[in-house]
C-alpha cells in the first residue's frame, strides 16, 4: 500500500485516507460511490445525497451506507467531513467541462488543453509527498533488474519509461512492448524478490495489469505503481504509488503528469549516482556528430 501522506495532500484527510483504505472491501454499489467521491472530492461534496446516488448509478441508501462505514453516521455527516477538509480545493477540470458544456460548438483548443495539463501537473506536485518520490527513486536504485509495464495507453510510457531509465539502472525492461499480455507473462516469470515491478495503468485499467502486479507481488518483487489515484485497483498492489492526475475533459485520460513523474525519477536516480551524470554527459557527447549537420 502507498505511504502515508503529507497533511498538504488531499489524500491525506482523514475521510479520503479512509475512503482509500476500504475501497477494495466494499460492496459494489458502496464502492461506485467511494470510487466517485475519491475522484471528485470536490464535487462530491457539493453533491446532494440524491444527486450523489445519481452520479454514482446507485441509491441514496448506498451512499448512507457507505457513510456509515466511514463512522460519519450517515450522509449529513460525511458531506460535513468532505467540506471542511475539501472546500478550499478547485477542479479546473470540471470547470473546463461546464464552460465546454455551454459551447454551441463545443470547441476544445490549445488554450484548454493548457489549461488541464497545469491544473494536473499542480495535483500531482501537492498529492505525492517527498517521502514517497524518495521511496520509489530507492526502489528502483537498488533493483537488481526493473521490469516496466503498462497496457492499453499506457503502453507507450511505459516504453518511455524503460528506455530512460536503462542508462542509469543496473538492467530495464519494458515487458510489454510486443507481442501483447502472453509474451509479457513469459518476460516476467523470472521476476524476484531483488527485481522491483514498475507499473503504470490510467483510466480504464487494464486487467493485464493487474494480474501480473499481482503475480510480481506473490514472487516477493517490489511493487512501484503511477497510476491516477487511489481509487485505481492497482494501489491495492503497490509497496509504492505515485499519483499522476489524468482527468480531461475530451480525452480517455490525460498523460502529462504521468510523463512528467517518470522524468522526476530518471532524474532522481541520476541525481543519486555521480556516475550517471559523466554517463549522461558522454551519451549526448557520443552521439553529436549524428545530430549536427557539417559545417560547410
Amino acid at each position: 500500500m502507498p505511504s502515508p501522506a503529507s497533511d498538504t495532500t488531499v489524500y491525506a484527510t482523514p475521510v479520503m485516507r479512509k475512503l482509500a483504505q476500504i475501497i477494495s472491501d466494499l460492496p459494489p454499489s458502496l464502492r461506485k460511490v467511494a470510487d466517485f467521491i475519491l475522484r471528485h472530492p470536490l464535487k462530491a461534496a457539493t453533491l446532494t445525497i440524491e444527486e450523489l446516488a445519481q452520479e454514482t448509478a446507485t441509491s441514496p441508501a448506498a451512499v448512507n451506507r457507505l457513510a456509515k462505514a466511514l463512522d460519519l453516521g450517515g450522509y449529513t455527516g460525511m458531506r460535513a467531513e468532505l467540506i471542511d477538509t475539501l472546500q478550499q480545493m478547485v477542479s479546473p477540470v470540471d470547470k473546463l467541462r461546464d464552460q465546454l458544456a455551454q459551447r454551441p460548438d463545443g470547441a476544445f483548443g490549445l488554450p484548454e488543453q493548457i489549461q488541464i495539463a497545469s491544473s494536473n501537473l499542480a495535483t500531482a506536485a501537492s498529492n505525492n509527498p517527498g517521502e514517497a518520490f524518495e521511496a520509489f527513486v530507492t526502489g528502483l536504485t537498488a533493483a537488481r533488474k526493473i521490469y516496466v509495464l503498462g497496457f492499453g495507453n499506457s503502453v507507450y510510457l511505459a516504453g518511455y519509461a524503460a528506455a530512460t531509465l536503462m542508462p542509469f539502472c543496473a538492467d530495464a525492461c519494458a515487458i510489454s512492448m510486443e507481442g501483447g499480455n502472453e509474451n509479457a507473462a513469459y518476460r516476467l516469470a523470472a521476476i524476484t524478490e531483488q527485481d522491483v515491478l514498475l507499473a503504470i495503468s490510467l483510466p480504464r485499467y487494464s486487467l493485464d495489469t493487474l494480474q501480473l502486479a499481482r503475480f510480481a507481488h506473490e514472487r516477493g518483487a517490489r511493487v512501484l505503481a503511477i497510476t491516477d489515484s487511489p481509487a485505481s485497483p492497482l494501489t491495492a498492489l503497490a509497496d509504492q504509488v505515485l499519483f499522476a492526475p489524468a482527468e480531461h475533459p475530451v480525452l480517455t485520460s490525460s498523460s502529462i503528469a504521468v510523463l512528467a513523474l517518470i522524468e522526476g525519477l530518471v532524474a532522481a536516480v541520476m541525481a543519486r549516482n555521480p556516475a550517471c551524470v559523466k554517463l549522461a554527459t558522454e551519451l549526448t557527447e557520443s552521439v553529436v556528430s549524428y545530430l549536427q549537420a557539417p559545417r560547410r
